[in-house]
């Protein structure tokens, strides 16, 4: 007991070391996955939810993969004022098809009206060669944090 209460700091630094390198390959493998398994779909935002004292807000949105409907959330990447001008618009989910529960929105991959379902929202992103660039970011730290701790 003596040891640690002496050398607790040396201990909170390497639980906290060892944090971040899990928080960095959990995103390495979330990348890796999502490129591997990853599928697409047509996510639709139909609320808008701001979150602490004024600091954030959440994109709410609804998604349809075989004619069943699921829910998701994304942080908003822009200012609030331009947050409700986003309600009602279709923007590209991906998703992976092991664990539909895990997606995310891209906020900035707008989808036509013109595309009606998954197989050609599939075929339109493979012809355009700027949309995989976007679909390789990473997410924040703040998504793994905030999900498991």
């Amino acid at each position: 007991m003596q040891f640690l209460k002496k050398n607790y700091l040396v201990i909170l630094f390497f639980v906290i070391i060892g944090i971040i390198i899990y928080d960095y390959f959990f995103r390495q493998d979330f990348k890796n996955n999502y490129q591997k398994t990853g599928e697409y779909a047509i996510g639709t935002i139909h609320e808008i939810k701001p979150y602490g004292r004024g600091t954030g807000y959440n994109y709410l949105y609804l998604f349809k993969v075989d004619n069943k409907e699921y829910k998701g959330r994304c942080d908003g990447e822009m200012p609030f004022s331009k947050g409700p001008q986003n309600v009602d618009k279709r923007f590209l989910v991906l998703y992976l098809k092991n664990n539909i529960h895990s997606n995310s929105l891209y906020i900035n991959i707008p989808v036509h009206d013109s595309i009606k379902n998954n197989a050609e929202l599939e075929k339109w992103v493979s012809e355009h060669p700027e949309v995989r660039s976007k679909l390789d970011s990473i997410p924040g730290t703040g998504w793994f944090f905030e999900n498991y701790f």
